[in-house]
């Protein structure tokens, strides 16, 4: 877990200084590994608040009993041995190199503070595609009509472990695309996505390689993707575990040579502060001078126990509008380019507070022209935009299919 200090309030993990418009502490889902312990989301859980999990879970597997820690209460108990099992075997110190592409824990990052201000201009237009494609087979999948099948900013995420569950979202006018952190649609057998484009995202192994990589993504592009995510989370030693040199080679390797062909968004970093997060990301461009960016990917997570929602959706907006303007204002490489939203939660709210979220933020970020696209985490999966048994929508799955 990772600290935020406001008004009033004092937490135990470590600490992070915000602006009354909120502060951002990064916590993160996880894509599915080919590992039995991320069946489902249970072990992310624990990730999220790796120090809190690295005391309790070493008692409870002695102690069943042992009192379940507030941040664990929405865990089913009938998971948190295998869970806390997993755990102990995932965790692992911060490694300054590459895990492979099947190797994911956490780590805790601390939030920005924001710096200056921007404006922030009023539209509805969706992902932009590169108006002078270099290949024939350019994107035709998302345009500016703001529809569904074809338009539109907002993306919906999915893994190994959402089952048919897109079939609820069958008849939404409001998902543009599709993306689950790898480079197949279908991640698993019975897992589809039918809404709209798919847009992959590049993981490599220990090497730095990712032999199905080109061929795939031409595929892609070919049917109508319409853009492509480079790292996720480099600056996360739980996720792609890059350094800013590493994912410039990353990039020039396997986004650089799309150039044209589909957007090219950035590595995604942390909404975290120091070295990661938008620091890290100024490392990575003096590594990756020559590269081209059409997106900006970000990502924002704030914790519901230190903040109420009014709070979150204030993190947000200066999130963006703030750290993320101010870091595209001094790079040239980004000052034409557009903002995705690419993973943005409120950790830990109810089903009631993350509709109240997404309600207050959803309107905003459609009408915000710098705004180019965003994934509400949220997700195909039970507990999040599917109630708990299975059976249709949560609440906040369902503003997010119809807002």
């Amino acid at each position: 877990m990772h600290l935020l200090t406001y008004p009033s309030i004092l937490l135990t993990l470590g600490v992070a200084v915000s602006s009354v418009s909120g502060a951002a502490i990064h916590q993160h889902h996880v894509h599915r590994r080919a590992l039995t312990c991320y069946e489902d989301n249970t072990l992310r859980a624990l990730e999220r608040f790796s120090k809190d999990a690295a005391v309790f879970c070493p008692k409870f597997l002695t102690t069943p009993t042992e009192r379940i820690p507030s941040n664990f209460v929405g865990v089913p108990v009938s998971k948190l041995s295998s869970a806390c099992t997993c755990f102990q075997k995932t965790a692992a110190p911060a490694n300054p190199g590459p895990t492979p592409a099947t190797s994911i824990t956490s780590a805790p990052v601390v939030a920005p503070t924001p710096t200056t201000t921007s404006s922030v201009k009023a539209s509805s237009q969706s992902i932009p595609i590169p108006s002078t494609p270099t290949s024939a087979a350019g994107p035709t999948g998302i345009s500016t009509s703001g529809r569904a099948y074809g338009g539109g900013k907002r993306g919906l995420v999915y893994d190994y472990n959402s089952k048919d569950f897109s079939k609820f979202f069958q008849n939404s006018r409001k998902i543009a695309f599709g993306s689950n952190w790898g480079l197949r649609r279908s991640p698993a057998p019975g897992v589809t996505f039918d809404q709209g484009p798919f847009v992959p995202t590049i993981r490599v192994d220990s090497g730095l390689n990712n032999n199905d990589w080109i061929e795939g993504v031409r595929a892609l592009i070919g049917s109508g993707t319409p853009m492509i995510f480079a790292s996720n989370e480099p600056d996360n030693r739980g996720q792609s575990n890059l350094t800013p040199s590493q994912a410039a080679t990353v990039y020039k390797k396997y986004i650089q040579p799309f150039k044209g062909q589909a957007s090219l968004a950035s590595p995604a970093v942390t909404n975290g502060g120091g070295a990661t997060g938008l620091g890290f990301l100024e490392n990575f461009v003096g590594q990756c001078s020559d590269c081209h960016f059409d997106i900006i990917n970000v990502h924002h997570y704030v914790n519901r126990q230190d903040v109420g929602v009014d709070q979150a959706v204030s993190a947000v907006k200066s999130f963006l509008t703030k750290d993320v303007a101010a870091f595209k204002a001094k790079h040239a490489q980004f000052r034409n380019a557009r903002i995705c939203l690419g993973e943005f939660w409120l950790w830990g709210a109810s089903d009631e507070d993350g509709a109240a979220y997404l309600r207050q933020l959803l309107p905003w970020l459609d009408g915000n022209n710098d705004v180019a696209c965003y994934q509400a985490f949220g997700g195909l999966w039970e507990g999040n935009f599917i109630n708990n048994a299975g059976t249709g929508l949560s609440k906040s799955g369902q503003v997010y299919y119809d807002l």
